[in-house]
């Protein structure tokens, strides 16, 4: 968890400028390229913790139709969240550039989270690509947990796609946030916008970690869930 405390820290120097601000912008470029690179390494075990973990299930018939659901969801909140944009332009007074780019960037931020909704809900349409496979012995309980661990397999095979997202959102955020620090003074937004920074490099990190730590719970059910089959398989 980021120490925000420590931050405030930071970005105290940088907004009283000197030297000690100076010394701070030049530890913190680096300090996010080496999380961003560390990202990338994450990156590449996520999808080999897919390989090795496959789970199955009887029927995909399920997943089709929460796909479907999903993406119908998707579709409707794009719809929405773009006319309500288109409202609010209509009513707003935009007399500054920066109200206008605002405009422009959320409306791209919305594209790209519909980009991200269609990718998850093509998951659901093919499984196989989160190692989910069709076995017609699974029984109830299997596909249940198969369905639970879907959730857990998602972020890991959209691991760089979601860490772009919330990268390019922290921009997005650190683009204003600069023009408050350096025209009004006030440090707090840069804050949140490092904040949302760090977590897109890191986020890779953490989908591995919740996944280590949750799946093992569902293979011991799916343990449990085999011990009536030992030996009648032969």
């Amino acid at each position: 968890m980021i120490d925000n405390s420590f931050l405030s820290f930071l970005f105290s120097s940088i907004a009283d400028g000197g030297w000690s601000g100076f010394f701070v912008n030049l530890a913190l470029i680096p300090a996010l390229l080496i999380g961003l690179n560390f990202s990338d390494k994450i990156k590449n075990a996520n999808k080999e913790l897919i390989d090795a973990n496959p789970t199955s299930i009887s029927n995909p018939i399920i997943f089709k139709i929460l796909g479907f659901l999903f993406f119908i969801f998707v579709a409707i909140n794009f719809f929405s969240s773009v006319s309500e944009l288109f409202r609010n332009f209509l009513y707003m007074e935009l007399y500054y550039i920066e109200q206008w780019f605002s405009l422009i960037i959320s409306i791209l931020i919305q594209i790209f989270l519909t980009i991200v909704g269609f990718a998850i809900a093509n998951l659901y349409f093919q499984p196989e690509k989160v190692n989910i496979t069709v076995d017609k012995s699974s029984t109830v309980a299997e596909d249940l947990i198969a369905l639970l661990t879907f959730g857990l397999k998602v972020p890991l095979a959209l691991t760089t796609m979601l860490s772009q997202t919330i990268i390019l959102y922290g921009v997005y955020l650190l683009f204003f946030a600069l023009i408050s620090l350096y025209t009004q003074g006030i440090f707090a937004p840069v804050l949140d916008a490092v904040s949302i920074l760090m977590l897109g490099a890191f986020a890779p990190l953490l989908f591995y970690l919740l996944f280590l730590f949750l799946f093992p719970i569902f293979n011991l059910y799916l343990a449990i869930l085999h011990i009536p089959k030992i030996g009648k398989d032969n």
